[in-house]
């Protein structure tokens, strides 16, 4: 069904995420020949148990930790009295190399760096941010991942219903070749008839050969994402959601409006490492001035205050600002993008619910007129030149509705998917 254009479950994002096991799928040669264990129907497993175990099995999963440690280590920073490291500076003046008059001075400096008024507040802010953001980020690679696994399960179920019409249009296939060469051992048809008949099997043959091996990839493809050697059964069928625009809660908006709030608190610390951030140091001073002298200890304190800058400072924030920029015009491409999956979801479903009854009235028609076809052979009234298109068409229309009924399936996912639906 050429009118109808296929389009992907995976929705926008904020780039490719690396869920492309479909491109590592065998060649159907070598679907042939290698073994696998089959995916079986199992009655207890649910759609959302897949969506888990596929969560699991995700390259992305290795994500979750690390993100998890960032927003910990920034939260940890907002709770520390100090804005950074202290450090430890330590001098010696000493003349024996050179006059060796007993000179002797030791200095120990303790540098404490201090936050500004408000610094702390915001180091904790994004720290908060940063929590949100690794919890919506979840959300949205569940969405992710169960638009992945609703499209497997879609191909597993096309397979197996197309394997199963190749299979009945083989059987049917050998039964009018056996017919045929009866007729012909009875005199009561041409061997040009045996002939054609028995390159409609082969061909017919070829098909299921292809679509054994469609099967096989769709399985492995399934059961590598997986990580299940079992499949929902019946097959999925999921009711289309009433809603008809897409919410502020949808998971890929409420991850890209964290990211936004990180980029805005990223922009408060550029600005703060820009200005530098006040010194308070304490420390010991150990004096000599000859060896004839005294020794003298005393206790320094001390503080540095960075101030003006403002320039330097603009400068050196532009690049978190531009990416805070950026975070918006993703947030709003985003919304934009979802809106147009969902319309076209939408309109394409409108379009399959309008041609499925034609698309049945035409496989009724096209099974009447081969039935007749083969009936008029039989008897002798039809040479099997005119009998083959008459089953062609037969079996193509029925392929044709049935992708349409898978179709239509699939639009109802893909409008779910849109509206951010997670099972």
């Amino acid at each position: 069904m050429k009118m109808f254009r296929k389009k992907p479950w995976l929705l926008p994002a904020l780039g490719p995420l690396p869920l492309l096991a479909a491109a590592l799928v065998p060649s159907l040669l070598l679907a042939q020949h290698v073994e696998h264990a089959p995916v079986v129907g199992d009655r207890q497993l649910t759609l959302s148990a897949v969506v888990q175990s596929a969560l699991t099995h995700a390259p992305e999963a290795l994500e979750v930790a690390a993100r998890a440690d960032q927003a910990a280590a920034f939260t940890a920073n907002g709770r520390s009295w100090l804005a950074g490291r202290p450090n430890l500076q330590g001098l010696l003046y000493d003349d024996r190399t050179f006059q060796d008059t007993g000179l002797n001075e030791q200095e120990y400096w303790l540098q404490l760096p201090l936050w500004r008024p408000g610094e702390r507040r915001d180091m904790a802010a994004l720290g908060a941010d940063y929590q949100r953001q690794s919890a919506e980020w979840r959300h949205y690679l569940a969405l992710l991942i169960s638009g992945s696994v609703r499209d497997l399960l879609a191909n597993l179920e096309e397979a197996d219903l197309l394997l199963a019409l190749e299979q009945q249009a083989t059987t049917d296939a050998e039964t009018l070749r056996d017919l045929t060469a009866r007729l012909v051992d009875s005199g009561a048809a041409a061997r040009l008839d045996l002939m054609q008949a028995e390159s409609l099997l082969l061909q017919q043959r070829k098909r299921l050969l292809d679509a054994s091996a469609t099967l096989v990839d769709a399985e492995v493809v399934y059961a590598t994402t997986t990580g299940l050697q079992a499949r929902p059964e019946p097959a999925l069928q999921e009711t289309l959601l009433e809603a008809s625009e897409i919410p502020e809660t949808h998971p890929l908006l409420e991850y890209l409006k964290t990211s936004i709030d990180v980029a805005e608190g990223t922009v408060r610390q550029a600005e703060i490492s820009a200005r530098g951030n006040p010194q308070f140091g304490i420390g010991t001073r150990h004096q000599r001035a000859d060896q004839f002298t005294a020794p003298l200890d005393t206790i320094n304190l001390g503080f540095t205050i960075p101030f003006g800058g403002k320039g330097f400072v603009s400068s050196t924030t532009s690049a978190a600002r531009r990416s805070k920029v950026d975070a918006e015009v993703e947030l709003l491409a985003a919304r934009r993008a979802l809106g147009l999956a969902l319309h076209d979801a939408e309109h394409e479903l409108e379009t399959v619910r309008a041609a499925l009854p034609l698309a049945r009235e035409q496989a009724a028609l096209a099974e009447q007129r081969s039935r007749m076809a083969q009936t008029a052979f039989e008897i002798g009234e039809l040479t099997m030149v005119q009998v083959v298109p008459a089953l062609q068409d037969a079996r193509s229309s029925q392929r044709e509705l049935l992708q349409l009924q898978l179709r239509e399936q699939r639009l109802i996912s893909y409008y779910n998917q849109a509206l951010g639906n997670v099972p």
